[in-house]
């Protein structure tokens, strides 16, 4: 497990309540890893960051690209001032892979695609996790 034996800290921004619910659903049995928050849009998820309800801060967000209010790089900058050393992963089915360099360039760490086996996402997930 992590630092102080404590679970990574996750915050998912995915609009298909289905997806982000399973998906929720699925690391919620992995000990290393807490949904800590969830979110649908862009408003959503800074109403989420500005409520103050994180204890501790994030440790890794998982947001979706493709958003009903916006694109989930505008949140970047919101997430690393409100949780100094998060690690960002975009998880999308709208990644062309040229845009890829963009999309780290606006600031995420690692870029995957939704076609991603759930084994696979939950160990990025620690690894990206790791280092806090």
């Amino acid at each position: 497990m992590s630092a102080a034996n404590t679970p990574l800290k996750v915050m998912l921004v995915e609009d298909h309540l289905s997806f982000r619910q399973a998906l929720a659903y699925l690391l919620s049995d992995d000990p290393e890893i807490e949904v800590a928050a969830q979110a649908a849009s862009v408003a959503e998820a800074r109403e989420v960051l500005d409520g103050g309800d994180l204890d501790g801060g994030l440790d890794v967000a998982v947001l979706d690209l493709a958003l009903p209010d916006g694109d989930g790089r505008d949140l970047i900058g919101d997430l690393r001032r409100s949780s100094p050393g998060i690690r960002i992963m975009v998880l999308s089915a709208t990644v062309w892979y040229e845009h890829v360099e963009e999309i780290l360039r606006a600031g995420a760490d690692e870029v995957r695609d939704k076609i991603t086996s759930y084994w696979s996402l939950a160990e990025d997930l620690r690894r990206l996790g790791g280092g806090r």
